[in-house]
Parts: C-alpha cells; structure tokens; sequence
C-alpha cells in the first residue's frame, strides 16, 4: 500500500503537460465548494442560535393560561419546582391609547411587581407617538362600561413611568404595561389572558418543566413553553438550511468533474507506465487503486483545506461582524458564524465520497488497459 501512495503522489504531482494545473485546480474547487458549504451552513446555526437567545431574553419560557377566574391560585407549588428560577402574575388586556389625537392599539399587561400609578410603554411606540418620561396618556378600555345608551369605552389618564426596551418588536411597539391592581380596577373583567409568565433556569428544558407545571394545574390552565410558541418558525429555518446545504453540494459535485478529466489525462499520459507495471506483477486492482488515491488524496486535501478557510473565515465574521443585517427585522444587527461539528462531519464525509466516486470511471479504465495493445503500439 505505501508503494501504492507513493506513486499515486508521483503522479498527482508531476509536472509534464497541463496535469498539474489541472490537480491545482481540482484542489482548489474542492477547497472552495467546502468552505461555502461550511460557512453558509455555520450562518444558518448562528442566526438560529443567536435568535433563540434573542427570544430566550425577552419572552417568557413557560407561559401558564387560565381559563376562567375560578382557577385555583397554586404559585407556591410552581415555586417549589427546583428548575424554575421566577415566577410573574400578569394579566392582559386589549386596549387602545391616544397622543393628541394619535392613537394605537396595544396590549395592555398589569404586572403585580410594578408600583405606583403611572405606565410603562414601548420604547419604539413612544419613538412612533413622541412619547416623553412625565407626559400623561390617554388610555381607552375598547368594551367600556354598560350605560342606559349601550356600551361606551372607558377612558383614563395615566403618567408614562418609563419605557420598555427589549429589542422585540411586539414588546417595544405593542405594549404598554401597567401594576395589575390598576390594571384590573381600570379594564374589569374584560382580560384576554390570565396566568403566569415563568423564567426557567435552564430554557432548553422547558418541555420537562411544561410536564410538571401541567400536572399541578390539570386541566384549569394551558401551558404552553417557547419551543411550542416558536416551532414552526425553527421548522421553517430548519428546512431552509437542509435545502441549502443540497444545493451547495452541487458546487462540490461539479468541482469533483476536475478530478474526472486529471485523472483520465494521466491514463493518457500514463499508459506505458501502466504496461511496465503490469509487467513487474501488478496486478489490475493495483492499477486501479492507484489512481483511486490520486483523486481520495485530492478530495482529503481539498476538504481539510476547505474546512481551514471555512474556521478562519467563521472567526473573521464573528470578530469583525462582517454579516451585517437590519436590526430592526431580524432582531440583531449582526449574524454569527458557528459551524456546527455535525455539519462538518458530514461536508467532510460528503466531499470525500464525491471524490471517490469521480475517479471511478478513470480508474477503471486505467485498469482495463491491455499490455499487449500498448506495447503493440509502441
């Protein structure tokens, strides 16, 4: 075998004719068509990383519903659950609020853990509706009070408080949030949602906690965790990056017809030292693996230098945060590269199949070559 290699090598490596430009830039193909596999696979796990952190951050794990107001108050068993870091009681509300005869709809959330009479509203609804700290807002309950003429909505008049930032658009743009005293003794009864918002110590097992929250409260509430409430946007992600990555493959695929070409020009080139060898005992499976590990050891170049450039070219974007994207759409400014080891197993795995595969055919038929028709030639 290492006889084998190293006349594999000797002639992946010779410089007579065009062959060598050929092995460069087979190598060079494979290096390329890896480190693009890799590196828009790493920005697909690092946009859905980064955007699991983002949601993690400013969303609740476990979002806890009741169904009526008879539900009975179990938050002291929810608190001794080991896995559950805080617990909030919050209430909302469908509301309307007004500026000078703007007005917008929002939601209205009544949070037992804020004091005093004043509100809190999103900061990008105070950038819409020039919103300033002190000013006095006109709120409006949409279902109003029964008078003898119908329903007539309830106004009142509340003093922004502060602002509420989290860089989610339905946060910073759609809700005002208010104590839950207030917000109850403003609206009555006429809540949309009604529970617990709970933050885990660990997100990611936020379906073990979902079990164990829902065997406390039976069938009196809907527990619902954010992997529930985001599933089909990571499912949609998901299926992008896996049709992505076959298509990408297709770039490997055709890099992989320069090995095809090398290797049938050094059949070419290479026939009367097909005859010589064949002459010293080797054997047709020696002349075929020979030219077999001249494209293996193209493909196993080409992807461990495809895999260099992807890692050299994940910590530039991540150092120098070269993919920039708008802030206000996808929630960060930047998207990170972070290649998975899964997927670059397989990239590796896959480049190296196709390699083997397109030296097939040359190697085949480098094998097939009669001693007795060179040597009548020559």
């Amino acid at each position: 075998m290492n006889l084998l290699i190293k006349l594999a090598l000797r002639y992946l490596l010779s410089v007579r004719g065009s062959t060598l430009v050929i092995s460069l830039i087979a190598f060079v193909g494979i290096s390329l068509s890896v480190s693009a596999v890799l590196l828009t696979m790493g920005a697909f796990s690092g946009f859905q990383k980064a955007l699991k952190e983002k949601i993690l951050s400013t969303t609740p794990h476990i979002i806890v519903s009741v169904l009526n107001d008879d539900f009975v108050v179990k938050e002291d068993e929810l608190r001794k659950l080991p896995d559950i870091k805080k617990i909030e009681y919050v209430v909302l509300y469908s509301g309307v609020i007004s500026k000078e005869g703007r007005v917008h709809a929002v939601s209205v959330k009544g949070l037992r853990d804020l004091k005093g009479n004043g509100i809190l509203v999103g900061e990008g609804l105070a950038d819409i509706l020039g919103i300033e700290k002190g000013q006095e807002l006109t709120l409006i309950s949409p279902l109003g009070v029964r008078t003898p003429l119908g329903f007539v909505p309830k106004v009142g008049q509340f003093k922004v408080v502060g602002f509420i930032k989290t860089g989610a658009m339905h946060q910073d743009y759609f809700t005002v949030a208010m104590p839950v005293e207030e917000a109850e003794k403003f609206f009555g009864d006429s809540w949309q949602m009604k529970g617990y918002e709970i933050y885990l110590k660990d997100p990611y097992q936020a379906q073990e906690v979902k079990k164990k929250v829902e065997s406390i409260f039976g069938f009196s509430a809907i527990v619902r965790s954010w992997i529930d409430l985001n599933q089909q946007l990571f499912n949609a992600l998901q299926l992008e990056k896996v049709a992505i990555f076959f298509v990408l493959l297709l770039m490997t695929t055709l890099s992989s017809f320069n090995i095809t070409s090398l290797l049938f020009l050094k059949v070419r080139d290479k026939v009367r030292d097909i005859a010589v060898l064949r002459t010293y005992g080797f054997k047709r499976r020696d002349i075929m693996l020979t030219f077999l590990l001249q494209g293996i050891i193209l493909g196993l170049g080409g992807a461990l230098f495809g895999i260099t450039l992807a890692l050299v070219g994940q910590f530039l974007i991540n150092q120098y945060k070269l993919i920039r994207v708008p802030a206000d759409v996808y929630l960060m400014d930047h998207i990170p590269c972070a290649i998975e080891p899964t997927d670059l197993a397989i990239t590796f795995l896959v480049a190296l199949f196709i390699s083997l595969m397109a030296s097939l055919a040359p190697s085949y038929r480098a094998s097939k070559l009669s001693v007795v028709e060179i040597l009548r030639k020559d």
